[in-house]
């Protein structure tokens, strides 16, 4: 019986002066595409540097994990794998966990409203039905009936951040969208942040819901134990 030879791993260590133009290429487009807040296929960067820095494909690996090292150094980001369905994907967040929402909606207006999703989603500790959760935006005077521009920012665009996840669940006449929290969201947004919100609007303190409140601050302990 022949049998199948197993190729080695290889130990070659790269050295970084041959990636060092790399690097800095990679951190450079990450930092430019971060703005938009859409996910950066990993294919995408190894086109970019195979185009702009001829980078061969088996230096990827430590181009990327150098760049990061430079993402957390000099602009307090890290890059961050996500789910996808095809292929590898990276979003890019804060390093360190911040006491509030990052700054990184600057619409006024489209920050509350993301709050609100959010912190609906957290305090009812479950999937939110489409409809429940535009009528609670409606009474929290946050959203119009007719506003189709507001829901367009829930259904797409949050979502395609992965701030959100809308979602269909059920068959037939079942069939219901529900939004939850998307990754973006659970690496970026503090629970215990959102709970504080909801503390001060109904003069309560946090521990007033014990079950988002173990949530939140065992959250915020994992945190400041791998920090």
């Amino acid at each position: 019986m022949s049998q199948k030879r197993v190729k080695k791993p290889s130990n070659t260590a790269i050295d970084y002066s041959e990636i060092e133009d790399s690097v800095k290429e990679c951190v450079r487009f990450i930092v430019c595409r971060e703005g938009s807040k859409i996910p950066i296929k990993r294919s995408e960067i190894i086109k970019h540097l195979s185009t702009v820095c001829e980078t061969p494909s088996n230096h990827t690996n430590a181009v990327i994990i150098e760049a990061n090292k430079v993402l957390k150094r000099v602009y307090g980001f890290k890059l961050v794998q996500v789910k996808a369905k095809s292929g590898i994907q990276y979003i890019v967040v804060l390093n360190e966990e911040c006491e509030s929402l990052p700054s990184t909606v600057s619409d006024s207006q489209e920050r509350r409203l993301l709050v609100a999703t959010l912190l609906h989603i957290f305090m009812t500790a479950a999937p939110v039905k489409e409809e429940d959760m535009y009528k609670f935006l409606i009474e929290a005077g946050l959203l119009e009936d007719n506003d189709l521009a507001s829901r367009k920012l829930l259904t797409t665009t949050f979502t395609r951040q992965m701030y959100l996840q809308y979602s269909k669940v059920g068959e037939g006449d079942l069939a219901r969208y529900v939004f939850q929290w998307g990754e973006r969201a659970s690496e970026e947004v503090p629970k215990l942040f959102l709970l504080n919100k909801m503390a001060e609007a109904f003069e309560k303190t946090p521990d007033h819901w014990y079950e988002q409140y173990k949530e939140a601050t065992e959250e915020t302990r994992q945190n400041t134990n791998t920090s």
